[in-house]
């Protein structure tokens, strides 16, 4: 007869099943956790989003309300909407006028730009005796209440040159100064039509 060998004993066997089952079991356990964790980390979400959503119908509800409530409201008419854009309107040209009438004659006007109480107005000159002289001029306008000097900066003037005539005899360049003033409207004087001879 031959004998029977058993190189592993059965008790081992036994014992890598029972560690197998508790390692698997553990991980189910902690599986378990997890999942019930997050459930519950997700329902208080739930919860949170539903409140604010709640909320954001209140808001919605209400800012309709107003929209609905300004769009029966008093629309006015055209002549009232004229009137208004009228009241808080002013005439350009008089302005335009007054200015063309002060600047020098060797004066260049650049840009104005109009806003709601002034003009900002950028002009080239040839002499700083000739800014200075337009901005007194301008202190002395009734259509002015205030002149502020922005900036004042010079330039040296370029010229095109023909290029056929190269043996041109060159002068000294005088340079020219940039002045940007901002004008403030006199609204008062501006609104009774300016001088009473006009």
């Amino acid at each position: 007869m031959v004998p029977e060998i058993n190189l592993l004993p059965q008790i081992e066997r036994r014992k890598s099943s029972k560690l197998l089952f508790i390692v698997s079991g553990i991980l189910i356990g902690l599986l378990l956790v997890f999942l019930c964790f997050q459930f519950f980390t997700l329902k208080k979400e739930i919860k949170s989003l539903e409140s604010e959503e709640i909320q954001l119908v209140g808001e919605r509800d209400l800012l309709s309300a107003e929209v609905s409530t300004l769009d029966n409201g008093d629309q006015g008419s055209h002549s009232s909407s004229v009137a208004f854009v009228e009241s808080v309107s002013y005439p350009v040209s008089p302005l335009i006028d007054e200015i063309y009438s002060l600047v020098e004659v060797n004066s260049y006007l650049r840009t104005y730009l109009f806003d709601e109480t002034g003009i900002l107005l950028t002009a080239d000159f040839e002499t700083m005796t000739d800014v200075s002289s337009f901005i007194e001029r301008l202190l002395n306008s009734s259509y002015f209440s205030d002149i502020k000097v922005e900036t004042l900066t010079s330039f040296e003037p370029v010229y095109e040159q023909d290029t056929e005539v190269e043996n041109e005899v060159k002068f000294d360049v005088q340079w020219r100064y940039t002045a940007t003033i901002q004008l403030d409207i006199n609204e008062t004087y501006l609104s009774e039509g300016g001088p009473v001879n006009e």
